[in-house]
């Protein structure tokens, strides 16, 4: 790996961790604050959230596609100017226009959600434009500062939260919540229209006269967007069932199980935020010969990471009453996020590097159609929400092995070694923590882990050992 490369990963990875770290607090106290109704309304929000980026349409992801690897010094600021006009005006109309639905469709909490998700979605998509430029220019320092910025936020508010309740015994509705959530987004907003305001304010070329560039973004990017919302649907496929199937108050529980989980995907989020840009220096070659050891290294770091679902069980279980029922779902859950993990962090920019993404797209889009087929039939047998988490895991695993075998059938790419890695340690965890206690599953899921990966990948183990020791 490119060492500038490491350095980024590792200065996103500590931005990460602390937002890994301010998750987890919030993943302990928030259901505790909110009560099981409320955290329910709550993870309704952000799940909604997830499906924000359709609403640039693929014009944001363009930008990046299109710019990405250029310094930002060589950027025509007349023209950028005209994009951030357009993306102002665009998706201020979209968001209008969802306020404006929410008023008319939606009735008391429901509607207080999806008006804080139309706000949402204008400040996060206006966000997300100036960070795909800093990470056009490779500026991955001031993507870890905002990241910190809006941790510090947050923290403030979830501690300033926790005051009220536990010592103010004061009532703290869901609105306090995405309150802070949107202002947050706000305050970084204000930031990158200071700091880029070289492309905001100022003499601009007019947004008909970029008509055919602003219409080459929708082209290059709208696959891309729509792959990727294909990607969040498939890791909320099962979480958006039982939220609309089940009990609010059931889903509270399966949503804060999930909520943990996801913290994985706060942690690979660093991998993702840098791996295009460097995939194309590398070249394509590179990125070949190196794809099967790259998904390995991701593979060992994933089911490590997964000892995590110990202390987090033993946290639960004497600090957050009321919640045991949700570790049931945790033992399935961890393992799919952990998938989803290689397929978002890894998979996805291999399809966007190689030309691939609509491929991408069709695979995807017919293993959420089979998903929510699967999940329908199950749901109208058993009921049973737990089937359905189990369910999910196999899967994630289908959609895994649907594009390795698509990446090995166009390019010279392995995967065998890798899935049946994945499979074994996978339902070890699930089988293991279903059968066992905490402590007695912790010994043996250590046991099975270790034994698998110097069996799998001993090989690999030894380079890295070569490495540290140089």
């Amino acid at each position: 790996m490119d060492k500038k490369m490491v350095r980024n990963i590792i200065n996103l990875v500590i931005s990460n961790f602390m937002s890994l770290a301010i998750s987890i607090f919030s993943s302990f106290i928030t259901p505790i604050i909110l009560g099981k109704s409320g955290y329910g309304y709550y993870k309704i929000f952000t799940l909604y959230t997830t499906y924000v980026p359709l609403l640039h349409i693929g014009f944001i992801d363009g930008v990046f596609i299109r710019n990405a690897g250029k310094r930002i010094s060589d950027f025509s600021v007349k023209k950028f100017r005209a994009y951030t006009k357009f993306i102002f005006l665009f998706e201020g109309l979209l968001s209008l226009l969802l306020v404006i639905i929410s008023l008319i469709l939606f009735d008391n909490m429901y509607k207080e959600i999806f008006i804080s998700v139309a706000i949402f979605s204008f400040l996060m998509n206006f966000v997300t434009y100036f960070q795909f430029i800093s990470k056009c220019g490779m500026k991955f320092d001031e993507l870890a500062m905002i990241s910190r910025m809006q941790s510090l936020i947050v923290v403030f508010f979830l501690s300033l939260s926790f005051i009220m309740y536990k010592f103010l015994s004061y009532d703290v509705s869901v609105t306090y919540y995405l309150f802070y959530i949107n202002f947050s987004m706000f305050v970084a907003l204000i930031y990158y229209l200071f700091k880029y305001r070289f492309i905001v304010f100022g003499k601009r070329r007019t947004i008909f006269s970029e008509k055919k560039n602003i219409i080459l973004f929708f082209k290059l990017g709208f696959t891309v967007m729509i792959s990727y919302q294909i990607t969040m649907i498939m890791i909320n496929a099962d979480n958006q069932f039982i939220s609309m199937f089940f009990s609010v108050k059931e889903y509270g529980n399966y949503a804060f199980s999930y909520s943990l989980a996801s913290l994985l995907i706060t942690l690979f989020a660093a991998i993702s935020s840098v791996t295009l840009p460097y995939m194309k220096k590398m070249g394509k070659e590179s990125v070949l010969r190196n794809h099967s050891d790259n998904i390995s290294y991701l593979l060992i770091i994933i089911f490590v990471i997964l000892l995590s679902y110990y202390p987090i069980s033993i946290i639960i279980i004497n600090y957050i009453p009321g919640y045991e029922h949700s570790l049931a779902y945790l033992r399935y859950i961890f393992p799919g996020v952990g998938i989803t993990c290689i397929v978002q962090s890894y998979l996805f920019n291999d399809f966007i590097m190689f030309k691939r993404i609509k491929k991408f797209c069709y695979i995807s889009f017919l293993n959420v159609l089979l998903d929510f087929g699967i999940y329908y039939i199950l749901f109208m047998i058993s009921k049973n929400s737990f089937i359905i988490a189990f369910s999910s895991v196999l899967l994630l695993m289908i959609w895994y092995l649907s594009l390795e075998i698509y990446m090995k059938n166009q390019m010279p790419t392995k995967y065998l070694k890798n899935f049946c890695y994945l499979f074994i340690l996978s339902i070890s965890f699930i089988f293991i923590n279903n059968a066992f206690s905490l402590f007695i599953g912790l010994i043996i899921y250590l046991l099975v882990l270790i034994i698998f990966t110097v069996l799998f990948y001993f090989r690999l183990i030894i380079n890295i050992g070569d490495i540290v020791t140089k």
